[in-house]
């Protein structure tokens, strides 16, 4: 069984893409429209095998988010797929940065079909492995 966190704050979005993953009955899909929302669900579930990241938030963005998870030692492991609607590059994010920070892989939202994201979560968790 995988659990993922979605942290999405477009409604719409994220229940595409949750009906999407959870269309595999070994996913589970655990949705935060927030940074403080992703942080408390990470509390709260000590069993997350991956997060997908939108990169702005109501309240905190992606790269905060990103910089205070590697804060905490039982979730700076997790492996992260950015979704966003901005280029990686316009971050002025190094590659060497967003592995330090997990990122496994970058989607450009608009390019981004619904099947490129499930099979960039699927072969992602075939190298995390089932929890």
């Amino acid at each position: 069984m995988y659990k993922i966190l979605l942290v999405e704050d477009d409604t719409w979005l994220s229940d595409l893409y949750k009906d999407v993953l959870s269309a595999d009955p070994s996913t589970t899909v655990l949705v935060a429209p927030s940074a403080g929302d992703a942080l408390s669900t990470l509390d709260s579930h000590a069993d997350i095998d991956l997060i997908l990241l939108d990169m702005f938030l109501p309240d905190h963005n992606g790269i905060e988010f990103l910089h205070e998870m590697a804060s905490y030692s039982d979730i700076n492991h997790l492996p992260v797929i950015v979704l966003s609607s901005v280029y990686q590059h316009d971050f002025a994010t190094s590659d060497e940065r967003w592995r330090h920070y997990g990122v496994v892989k970058y989607l450009y939202k608009p390019q981004t079909k619904p099947a490129d994201l499930l099979a960039a979560v699927k072969k992602q968790l075939s190298l995390v492995g089932a929890t």
